[in-house]
């Protein structure tokens, strides 16, 4: 009954309070104005995907269409001839695409940095320009939309500290604690009773935001259990600085001196920290291949063109040894138009070869901030929310991975059909429209 009449106790004294009530409630509708635009930026993603989709079966349909009137590609382009493979491919409309996840709302993470769908064709890259989110305003992308995974992560240890900090301070400043701690049996325990209604109130509003999220999700197939775990590492967060402000208010004399403690805490662990391992981070592997990605993509491909027919020769087969079992490659004479309508598989060897370096020096960055969590808790706890809103940069690597795995594969079909001198009619065109997991039907 004593727990009861601390919490009225205290909801009357939150009540009287408004400045705490005011800055409760501008955290609320910053948690609201967040959910909402990562259900905006969730909603367009969801939209450009529909349309994807829908261009994708137009163009098929374009192509089933010339395969059944017997024409050879659109009119008045005679040097089309989707009957070969090299052009047929050109014509297969594939996308490699990372939908929204359905916790996109509370948490966007890079999802804004990134892009979430891609166009394979034989001359695709997983560095290619439009793998960044289109510059529409530049410093709304520097800057980031308001993120609920950042107001919870940085901001509600403020909040908590703005509702706290002066809990007990007030009784040790006048020295009247003792006469509280006779009523009470503990001033130790009454000051945790006190701190209670607030951690308790913020984890409420919490999952009231967690449950509207659920409930008004437009896909309507929230996974319950990272909903779950989601949950579940907030409430761990919340404890572990309720804990931390706990010991500074029972240990402080006064509420200026709880004050300057908290928020010296929040500096140390949510700026001083990440920012300080970041940047050491990025100094002890930076980030310098991408020069190399851009001179493939500039100079050397260029290059690549003027090499002499023999030599393009030996570089595709070194790629797939396997063609030397094809037409072609059984023929004692090099024909020099199967050598160029393949020459992208170079290419696409080289970019490989210069963006595995990028993606290993990414990894061993992050491996390192991943080994820092134990001192570094805000970072770990912003990774671990993101990954499970599949907004972080695990997530956006296993999409570049995918689409690196896309155009490997429609590059290696394409070159064996044409070394194989495939003739492509309709019937051979689904086949390698299922082969590539393309939905035609």
């Amino acid at each position: 009954m004593r727990f009861f009449n601390i919490f009225f106790y205290e909801f009357y004294h939150f009540r009287k309070n408004k400045s705490k009530v005011v800055t409760y409630l501008i955290f609320l509708f910053a948690c609201v104005y967040a959910i909402i635009t990562g259900f905006n930026l969730q909603d367009k993603q969801l939209q450009t995907i529909y349309h994807i989709e829908n261009e994708q079966k137009n163009e098929l349909n374009k192509v089933f269409n010339w395969f059944n009137n017997e024409m050879n590609g659109p009119k008045g382009k005679n040097w089309i001839d989707i009957k070969k493979p090299n052009w047929s491919f050109r014509f297969i409309p594939l996308y490699t695409v990372k939908k929204p996840s359905t916790l996109m709302p509370l948490g966007i993470g890079q999802a804004e940095q990134y892009a979430y769908y891609k166009e394979v064709t034989n001359w695709s890259s997983t560095f290619d320009p439009d793998m960044m989110e289109e510059i529409s305003n530049p410093e709304r992308i520097v800057n980031g939309s308001i993120d609920f995974s950042f107001l919870i992560i940085f901001l509600l240890p403020i909040l908590l500290i703005i509702l706290t900090y002066n809990i007990g301070g007030l009784e040790k400043d006048l020295k009247f604690e003792k006469l509280i701690s006779i009523q009470s049996n503990s001033f130790n325990k009454w000051i945790l009773f006190r701190m209670l209604f607030y951690v308790f109130a913020l984890i409420f509003t919490v999952f009231i935001l967690f449950f509207v999220v659920m409930l008004f999700n437009k896909i309507k197939s929230v996974n319950l259990n990272d909903l779950f775990n989601l949950f579940t590492l907030f409430l761990s967060y919340i404890t572990l600085f309720s804990i931390i402000f706990y010991i500074i208010i029972i240990s402080s004399d006064s509420a200026s001196s709880t004050a300057f403690k908290m928020i010296s805490l929040w500096l140390l662990f949510c700026v001083i920290l990440p920012g300080g391992i970041h940047q050491y981070a990025s100094m002890k592997y930076p980030i310098n291949y991408m020069t190399e990605f851009l001179d493939v993509n500039r100079e050397q491909t260029y290059d690549v063109f003027k090499l002499p027919t023999n030599s393009l020769y030996d570089q595709i087969t070194n790629i797939y040894p396997e063609l030397n079992d094809t037409k072609h490659g059984k023929d004692s004479i090099i024909d020099n138009v199967i050598i160029r309508n393949t020459i992208s598989s170079i290419i696409n060897q080289m970019n490989k070869d210069v963006i595995a370096k990028i993606e290993n020096q990414n990894q061993l960055k992050n491996s390192f901030i991943k080994s820092t969590y134990w001192f570094n808790p805000i970072s770990c706890y912003l990774n671990k929310w993101n990954s499970l809103t599949s907004t972080d940069y695990e997530s956006y690597y296993n999409f570049r991975k995918k689409i690196q795995e896309d155009i490997d594969k429609k590059m290696k079909l394409m070159v064996y059909e044409c070394w194989d001198g495939k003739s492509v009619n309709k019937l051979v065109f689904e086949q390698y429209l299922n082969q590539l997991g393309i939905n035609f039907r």
